[in-house]
């Protein structure tokens, strides 16, 4: 919330003032925080998304699984841009990478 709070008091903070301002500034305003307020609700998600479960275990040989490595990614989203970082397992004997929850 805090976030998001901080982005509507941006937009408020840079918008011009009330004899300024059209209708096209109001909607180009509103149109972008409304992304960027998608875009971090969208990254919260994801980071909640991204605790490992408990045991992770190949998904073809039934081996439990350490973790390998944490890999990251930016990803294209409805709600915009978001950077993924999740954990990346590996099995030996299947040599398969996983990404949990699969």
């Amino acid at each position: 919330m805090k976030e998001i709070e901080a982005l509507v008091d941006k937009m408020l903070n840079e918008k011009p003032g009330p004899s300024e301002i059209d209708l096209k500034d109001i909607e180009k305003a509103a149109v972008k925080t409304g992304e960027q307020i998608r875009q971090a609700i969208a990254q919260h998600l994801l980071e909640e998304a991204e605790e490992t479960p408990g045991e992770i275990h190949c998904p073809n040989c039934g081996k439990r699984l350490g973790m390998k490595d944490y890999r990251s990614r930016e990803v294209v989203t409805e709600a915009g841009e978001v950077k993924l970082n999740r954990t990346y397992y590996y099995c030996e004997e299947c040599q398969q990478g996983i990404f949990p929850p699969g």
